[in-house]
């Protein structure tokens, strides 16, 4: 129990309203004084934990302040406390309606649609965008600009916040707005149309060093990937300064996987007598966990088939590392564990004048013009298969997983023929390779059909 509304003997002080617990649940005790000599006990809607004993120390307050002012009916209104009580001497209404409950706060509307969504979004989704990355804007925000005005926090955050988050944040605030006017929380929604108005631009025409992109949403845009050229110079130059990162980021250009599947691209994912490997997890640095990989879609598990050439660039990569169990990860971190995004991010953009890091250096000697993040070999690769090697864009959505362009209904039989083309290849080299090859089979038929009718006539 609270004692902090009572006499140093342990009873209620007169006329205030005091908390407790019972069952695990915070209840109030108010003033006889009020209702005739009776003193109820109201449930307060709360579990009994510590933040929730404050905020009821509080409304305790309220509550003995609202006794003694006669407007306790508008404090049960205002926090939705349901309780058959009438003050004594009170007048009540002819419909004994309550008056309406005061709108929620961007937060506590923020939190709602959060848990209103928690069971239909990843949870890596869930608990890195939703709860940390967009609580953060908007703590910021309000503490920024001392308000919860819709248009001040929007305006805030599209000078402090990234343009692409910004605006998708704006259109679930929108959405959460929705939601508690639907539940009859609020009767206004302040971000109404807010995201329609956030242009945001791509980075064709940016003189700017970095580009900022996480998403697949721009796979196509040659900006933001590197050149096919400038991707071997990266490779050089970090096979000779920083050669632990090597085989990791050869591996990200050579299959356009994206981080989190590299990171956690296991030795049984590697078919050797079939010459292929398989892209079928990702792993969160910030949860600790594994997930099964993005789809096309997004609504499907499936395990991307990516061809892995005998003695080709990416076969002698993986024949070169030194193999371990089946269920141990391909590339680990310096010291010898599962590898960090943030350290790699580290060790690709630096962070201080002793660690300049891979691309940084390359910018100052002019051999790089731009700035990308490590995601954006997956760009680099997909670029390449396209506009360099002329590959259809349906195989590289089967290798890469990126996109529509691949049905589920058409996924599989698209993927058994990706499963054929060298990805090392032109995509014309290869099919005059295979053209070569029908061709020879052809004439090896019809040798076979002659040696037969030879053997026949002696006979």
């Amino acid at each position: 129990m609270v004692n902090s509304n009572k006499t140093p003997t342990g009873k209620t002080s007169k006329g205030k309203v005091s908390i407790y617990v019972e069952k695990s649940r915070i209840k109030a005790r108010l003033p006889r004084q009020y209702f005739g000599g009776e003193q109820p006990r109201i449930a307060l809607g709360m579990d009994a934990n510590e933040a929730n004993m404050a905020r009821a120390q509080r409304l305790a307050e309220r509550m003995t302040l609202d006794l003694q002012d006669g407007c306790f009916d508008e404090t049960l209104a205002k926090y939705g406390i349901i309780a058959d009580l009438k003050l004594k001497g009170s007048v009540v209404t002819s419909d004994d309606q309550l008056p309406p409950k005061p709108e929620l706060s961007l937060m506590e509307v923020w939190d709602m649609y959060c848990e209103y969504r928690k069971h239909d979004l990843k949870e890596t989704t869930y608990e890195l965008t939703y709860r940390q990355y967009y609580v953060s804007y908007l703590k910021s925000a309000i503490n920024a600009t001392k308000s919860e005005d819709a248009i001040k926090i929007r305006n805030w955050l599209i000078e402090h916040r990234s343009l692409y988050h910004t605006k998708n944040l704006i259109s679930q605030l929108s959405d959460a707005y929705e939601l508690a006017k639907k539940n009859k929380k609020i009767t206004y929604n302040p971000y109404e149309g807010l995201a329609s108005e956030i242009k945001v631009k791509g980075a064709q025409g940016k003189t700017q060093n970095e580009v900022d992109t996480e998403n697949d949403d721009d796979v196509l845009d040659k900006t933001k990937a590197y050149t096919w050229n400038e991707a071997q110079i990266i490779l050089g130059y970090t096979q000779e300064r920083s050669p632990h990162w090597y085989d990791f980021l050869k591996f990200k250009f050579l299959t356009g996987c994206r981080t989190g599947e590299a990171i956690a691209f296991m030795w049984c994912d590697v078919l050797w007598n079939k010459e292929q490997i398989l892209i079928r997890r990702t792993y969160s640095s910030r949860l600790k966990k594994f997930y099964p990989t993005k789809t096309a879609k997004g609504d499907q598990e499936l395990i991307r088939i990516f061809p892995m050439p005998k003695d080709g660039e990416l076969w002698n990569l993986l024949k070169s590392s030194s193999q371990g169990e089946s269920n141990e990860v391909v590339f680990k971190s310096k010291s010898k564990r599962i590898i960090s995004d943030v350290t790699l991010v580290r060790a690709w953009k630096g962070r201080e004048e002793q660690n300049k890091g891979i691309i940084p250096p390359l910018i100052e000697q002019g051999k790089l013009t731009k700035y990308l993040p490590p995601y954006n070999t997956r760009h680099t690769f997909i670029t390449h298969q396209i506009f360099d090697l002329g590959r259809d864009e349906k195989i590289v959505s089967a290798w890469c997983g990126h996109g529509e362009l691949v049905s589920q209904k058409h996924y599989q039989d698209i993927a058994d023929r990706a499963t054929q083309i060298n990805p090392e290849l032109p995509a014309n080299q290869q099919a005059q390779q295979q053209s070569d090859i029908e061709t020879l089979k052809e004439q090896v038929r019809e040798q076979q059909e002659l040696i037969n009718k030879l053997m026949q006539d002696r006979e």
